[in-house]
């Protein structure tokens, strides 16, 4: 048996499903219903599962529905489903621990089939959000920008600027954080905005200058 926290396991998966844009409500009900299952049973490494009373606890109507969720979660690294192909004996689920108590001897808790104890998903997730060297797409740009209220006219020109040089920087330096270097490509643009000056700004002053003037001098 596992030495799971019920309160700290929930906290850290619904931290990943915050992060993880590809989760929709489906998976969710679907990963608690396991849940509640697994902590029925003091979770347990594997548990056996009926699919019928899973799909009625996640309120779905569909086995292929299920079935697609359940794929999903398990491609993930969510669980590792183990599915049973005897009419008689249900499938197997064995979920995925984000957080190990305390004091645990890990090298004692050899887990099944090989899978190992701690999900990689976990140590996946926090790579890839740690890792802002540069975005995944021009799309995760312009929602940063939007989230700033910058015109998404300078995202796709900071994108295209950065990718046509690899996401480096004028000395040949790599970008640690995209996001800095975004804001620092903003900055200095409304910088250069604010100290510019038209060429017929002085043109216009004289216009609107009040002193009288004779117009019979000549040019």
């Amino acid at each position: 048996m596992e030495k799971v926290n019920y309160i700290t396991q929930l906290n850290a998966v619904f931290e990943l499903f915050n992060k993880d844009h590809r989760i929709k409500q489906g998976h969710i009900t679907l990963y608690l219903a396991f849940f509640q299952k697994w902590n029925r049973e003091f979770f347990k490494t594997t548990i056996t599962v009926n699919r019928e009373l899973i799909m009625e606890r996640a309120k779905f109507k569909s086995k292929t529905t299920y079935h697609n969720y359940l794929r999903e979660l398990n491609d993930w690294d969510y669980l590792q489903y183990y599915p049973s192909y005897h009419p008689a004996i249900g499938s197997k689920i064995k979920m995925s621990i984000f957080f190990v108590q305390a004091g645990q001897n890990l090298a004692n808790s050899v887990p099944e089939l090989g899978q190992i104890l701690v999900s990689s998903y976990k140590h996946k997730t926090k790579e890839n959000f740690n890792k802002l060297a540069r975005p995944k797409n021009e799309l995760e740009v312009l929602s940063f920008f939007k989230e700033n209220n910058w015109p998404a006219i300078e995202g796709k020109k900071f994108y295209a600027y950065y990718q046509a040089k690899n996401w480096k920087l004028s000395r040949g330096l790599k970008i640690k954080n995209w996001k800095q270097s975004a804001k620092n490509f903003v900055e200095r643009g409304f910088k250069i905005k604010e100290k510019y000056t038209s060429p017929f700004s002085g043109y216009v002053d004289n216009l609107k200058n009040n002193n009288v003037k004779d117009y019979d001098i000549p040019l």
